[in-house]
């Protein structure tokens, strides 16, 4: 069996990986990876310490690490059970949230269909056609990336919301699964200015055999 290797995109400035569960497990002499208070203060200084000409204002530190405990706290719990990590550029940003996971494949659902239908491609809520195109990654080859606009489900609200998900289906041997990356925001312009970032943090995306789960839990 493989498995949804997403250790690459840790490693990728401006992600943040949020853990799914606390403390994380084989994390268990890690500080930061104790309680989500732990990992929003580490996150939080650490990310203006990257930021040191930019000295923080008074409370804007404290701010950050709230910011980010209420991401920790609330994020996973849109997409249950995928990897969360925030694009976060600036400390003064709003953190962007990406979900990742693998989907099971529906019995006799062909690739272009089942593609399509995870990215929303032909969304009928959409208030103009979805920009569909094709997206390389050099490890899962060639899968769909799907841009779209839609309005807010609140009946009182006219917000305008952009949606963004890749999929690719992986097939090895018997083997065979969907990958599917899922962001949005009600902000166009947070998605469209983040674009080149979350399009290499989509190429570090890979399948993995299980014999390498070791490795990257010891990494």
């Amino acid at each position: 069996m493989s498995w949804l290797n997403v250790k690459h995109a840790m490693h990728r400035s401006p992600w943040i990986r949020v853990p799914l569960m606390w403390p994380e497990p084989g994390l268990e002499d890690v500080e930061e990876a104790q309680s989500p208070e732990a990992w929003a203060r580490f996150f939080a200084e650490g990310l203006w310490a990257d930021f040191a000409s930019e000295k923080p204002k008074p409370g804007e530190a404290d701010l950050l690490t709230n910011i980010l405990l209420m991401y920790a706290l609330r994020a996973p719990a849109a997409f249950p059970d995928f990897e969360v990590f925030l694009h976060l550029p600036h400390p003064r940003e709003i953190p962007l949230p990406a979900y990742v996971d693998l989907v099971e494949i529906e019995e006799g659902e062909d690739r272009a269909t089942a593609l399509r239908a995870l990215t929303h491609a032909d969304a009928s809520y959409a208030i103009e056609p979805p920009i569909v195109e094709d997206f390389d990654s050099p490890h899962l080859g060639t899968g769909l990336r799907v841009l779209r606009y839609y309005q807010d489900q609140d009946e009182d609200s006219n917000e305008v919301h952009v949606g963004l998900r890749y999929a690719w289906r992986f097939e090895k041997g018997t083997e065979a699964a969907d990958v599917l990356i899922i962001l949005a925001d009600p902000d166009a312009g947070r998605i469209l200015r983040s674009l080149d970032d979350i399009d290499e943090f989509a190429r570090t995306i890979r399948i993995s055999p299980d014999e390498e789960v070791d490795t990257w839990k010891s990494s």
